[in-house]
């Protein structure tokens, strides 16, 4: 049992670190190297079971593989399941993303830290393949005054517009995670700024 804890433990703490650097250097991929469970869905779990827990409650839009993940969650962290616009976290795929975004809470400027957080799993081949020459990113952690294009492929356009208009009155908004199968992760904290060209 105490093997099991710590190795639970561990990957929890790895992740965290992921998480950190992520956000520390959005628009950057990191890896999450999450443990084989033989299934695509081992990276939005661990991120899952590192964040939630019987305090903090969760939403999830999209396909049945979302709803699923959410069921797993709830089973092995005791999250809440509230409405997509009371939800501390969002998980979301491609399917859920824009109404993810559109729904989620942004804060009050007295408690900006209220804000919802979501984590976009991704498909490993996206329908839409955006230029990501037209996406700008700025803020803290990238590098000025050009600014950086996010490293992530397939990511909508329309997904960068609409992160940018929930984001706009800065402390207020979003932040957002992009997940892959692979692991890895993309973070595009509330504090960044997206201009889509």
């Amino acid at each position: 049992m105490t093997a099991i804890w710590d190795e639970a433990g561990n990957t929890n703490q790895q992740t965290y670190r992921r998480l950190l650097e992520s956000m520390s250097r959005p628009g950057r991929v990191v890896n999450i190297q999450p443990p084989d469970e033989g299934n695509g869905y081992a990276a939005a779990l661990a991120i899952g079971r590192c964040l939630l827990d019987h305090e903090v409650s969760m939403g999830a839009a999209g396909s049945n593989v979302i709803l699923g993940i959410q069921d797993r969650l709830v089973e092995e962290t005791r999250v809440r399941v509230a409405a997509h616009e009371a939800a501390d976290y969002l998980f979301v795929d491609n399917q859920g993303i824009d109404k993810g975004i559109s729904l989620a809470k942004r804060g009050r400027l007295d408690a900006p830290e209220t804000a919802a957080t979501l984590v976009c799993f991704l498909s490993e081949n996206p329908a839409v393949e955006p230029d990501r020459l037209r996406v700008r990113l700025t803020g803290p952690g990238i590098a000025p005054p050009q600014g950086i294009m996010p490293e992530m492929p397939g990511i909508a356009l329309a997904t960068f517009k609409a992160l940018a208009d929930a984001n706009a009155d800065y402390p207020l908004g979003v932040d957002a995670f992009f997940v892959r199968a692979t692991g890895d992760l993309m973070a595009l904290p509330r504090s960044t700024r997206i201009s889509v060209r």
